[in-house]
């Protein structure tokens, strides 16, 4: 038996071929399009452009070692754009020895201040979360979310944002995120370390890129613009007399999972203010209204 290098549809393949005599019959071994493909054709491959448009976030990490460990995982996968929140131990020597052949993506780290400020230009973001239930959001897991980001990154920057190593993000963290994700485990004890999660997120990344995934004929509006909307709807109706339930902090969390779900392009933000700008113009008049009775 022997294995015979052919062309199909401008790419080679192996196919088995017999030494058996002619005139024998040999379906087992029968020569056809379903045998073994090229190994280099499953072990490399084309970078792709949206990947350049992933950015993976770290909120405060605490050891400059699991830094290094992501920066690795990121290169392997082909991804470029590291953004660390509100800490600076990452450039710590300990960092750049486990950021084997990923010195590039160290020495061009972006440093922000506040989470808001790093994805303040993004069209979308994803924050990943170790609960598979949150209250008045759904949790997602990331394989079936990355597509949908990709998607995005279609029309600009994404990100993917990973909490503190000890307890993760604060709630008003977590209500910039327009999707929430999780990666699923065999076990509900949340044992991944932070270097783990970014390997295993950027896996799917890169494999996602790989596949067809869902087209957005519209281009997002960035998330600054759209979290302020969101603002302003919420200062709007309260001071028309609106009383969140249980809290303003539950209304803002449901209030986002709306506006969230849509991803409002540019367009969509302006015709939306509108609308809450003429509910905060008919509050000053109720108001002026009011005063003048109460002088009468």
């Amino acid at each position: 038996m022997r294995f015979k290098r052919i062309a199909h549809n401008g790419s080679f393949r192996y196919h088995q071929s017999s030494s058996r005599p002619k005139g024998k019959s040999n379906q087992l071994h029968k020569t056809n399009d379903s045998g073994p493909p090229n190994p280099d054709e499953l072990w490399q491959f084309a970078s792709d452009n949206r990947l350049r448009n992933v950015a993976l976030v770290l909120i405060e990490p605490a050891r400059p070692e699991n830094v290094g460990a992501a920066a690795r995982a990121m290169k392997t996968m082909g991804l470029e754009r590291l953004i660390i929140v509100g800490t600076s131990i990452w450039r710590s020597g300990k960092a750049r020895a486990l950021a084997v052949g990923a010195g590039d993506i160290l020495e061009a780290v972006e440093e922000y201040a506040t989470l808001a400020e790093a994805v303040a230009g993004m069209k979308a973001v994803a924050v990943t979360t170790a609960r598979r239930r949150r209250r008045a959001r759904p949790v997602f897991p990331v394989d079936s979310a990355v597509p949908h980001l990709l998607g995005v990154a279609e029309h600009g920057n994404v990100a993917v944002v990973f909490g503190r190593e000890e307890w993760g993000m604060t709630q008003s963290e977590l209500l910039l995120g327009d999707w929430w994700v999780t990666i699923p485990m065999a076990n509900a004890y949340p044992s991944l370390n932070l270097a783990q999660s970014v390997m295993l997120v950027c896996n799917e990344i890169s494999n996602a890129s790989r596949r067809p995934m869902p087209q957005y004929p519209w281009v997002p509006a960035d998330h600054k613009s759209r979290h302020l909307l969101m603002e302003n709807a919420a200062k709007t109706l309260i001071e028309a007399g609106f009383q969140p339930k249980p809290d303003i902090d539950g209304f803002l969390l449901a209030l986002s999972r709306v506006f969230d779900r849509a991803l409002l392009e540019e367009r969509d933000v302006k015709v939306i203010h509108g609308v809450f700008h003429q509910v905060e113009l008919l509050n000053k008049r109720m108001k002026r209204y009011k005063s003048q009775k109460d002088q009468e």
